[in-house]
């Protein structure tokens, strides 16, 4: 990410905001801050509640999210090639009230295969509610390179 350019960033955030999935979550991204990714859901709606039983986020939302910036701050390392979050490791503090969420994420170690990153989400009041540590695999192979069948 130390390589791309606000602009590049800023093109990145505009493609990522367009895609269905997170126009179905109502999430935002932004970019705009070099070595962070941040995750907006604002407003909070009906199909994002029901943690527990309550109107508390729920954690399959929460996890989605870190699942997002953790991906994209180890992805903005990889130089185009292809890469996938290989571990979570969420730590849920307090519920998720309120009517806005905002995740962000940044890489706390990058090397050629692995990047390591970290994320907090925070409620609306600014609050932490949950954290996560991660770890994105890298591939050998270009973003666009398809892998052959392996036969046995």
């Amino acid at each position: 990410m130390t390589d791309l350019t606000e602009a590049q960033r800023a093109e990145m955030a505009a493609q990522w905001n367009q895609h269905p999935g997170m126009k179905h979550l109502g999430a935002t991204l932004d970019l705009s801050i070099p070595g962070l990714v941040r995750a907006t859901i604002d407003p909070l709606m009906p199909f994002h509640r029901g943690g527990l039983g309550t109107e508390a986020v729920n954690g399959a939302v929460i996890a989605g999210m870190f699942d997002l910036v953790i991906g994209l701050a180890g992805y903005l390392y990889t130089r185009g090639r292809r890469a996938g979050v290989a571990q979570l490791s969420m730590q849920f503090l307090r519920p998720v009230e309120g009517d806005r969420l905002q995740v962000t994420g940044w890489p706390t170690r990058v090397g050629l295969t692995l990047v390591f990153a970290a994320a907090e989400l925070r409620d609306q009041n600014g609050r932490v509610c949950a954290v996560c540590d991660g770890m994105v695999a890298v591939s050998g192979r270009s973003h666009g390179e398809r892998s052959e069948a392996v036969s046995l």
